[in-house]
This record gives C-alpha cells, structure tokens and sequence, in this order.
C-alpha cells in the first residue's frame, strides 16, 4: 500500500508557498496549499497481492484574492499533471471574509 499524502506532498513540495495537510491552522500567512487523501483503492489484484492502488486527493488553495487562487491554481495543476495526477475537478468556493479558496480533485494510479 502507499500512502497517498506523502506522495501528495511530495509532488506538491516544489511549490512557491506554504503547503499543509488537511486544514491550515491559521490564516495570517496567506497563499497556503493544504491537502488531504480523499480516498485509496485497490484498483488491480493477483494472486492476493494488490499490484494498483488508485488514490485521491484533494488540494485547496486559500489566498487574500481571487487572481492569486488562479495562479496557483495553474501551478498546481502542472506540477500534479507532471507527476501523473489526473485533475477530475477544480472549483472556487464562495468567499469567508477576506479569504479566497479554491478546491481541486486529482487522482493517480501507483504500480506496487
């Protein structure tokens, strides 16, 4: 089994700003990333060994404005795509105060 997070953050570990897992846990230094395994599965198996697992993650971007969850956003995406992830969705969430967010999907299938 792999665990998803870890290569999640890895992937994510070459971005510009601060990356945090699940929740950031405060909003005085904005633009965070932070992310979360939404789900692993075991996608192919043989001879009672799971061979693919098949992970999802969500990835959100919390930014002082909209521009700047669009850059990132953009950044994200590439640095995801180039690692194999594959974006199933992308969305602006409606604003908290003076916070922007956005919230991404990305899956990926890992060989084991």
């Amino acid at each position: 089994m792999i665990d998803v997070n870890a290569e999640a953050e890895k992937t994510l570990s070459v971005l510009d700003c601060k990356i945090t897992y699940y929740y950031p846990e405060n909003f005085n230094n904005l633009p965070v990333v932070s992310f979360y395994n939404l789900t692993e599965t075991p996608d192919f198996s043989s001879d009672n060994e799971e061979d693919i697992q098949s992970g999802c993650v969500v990835v959100d971007i919390w930014a002082d404005d909209p521009s700047q969850c669009g850059k990132i956003g953009l950044q994200v995406n590439d640095v995801m795509t180039a690692d194999n992830w594959c974006r199933e969705f992308s969305r602006d969430l409606p604003r908290d105060g003076d916070i922007y967010h956005r919230t991404m999907r990305f899956q990926k299938n890992f060989v084991l």
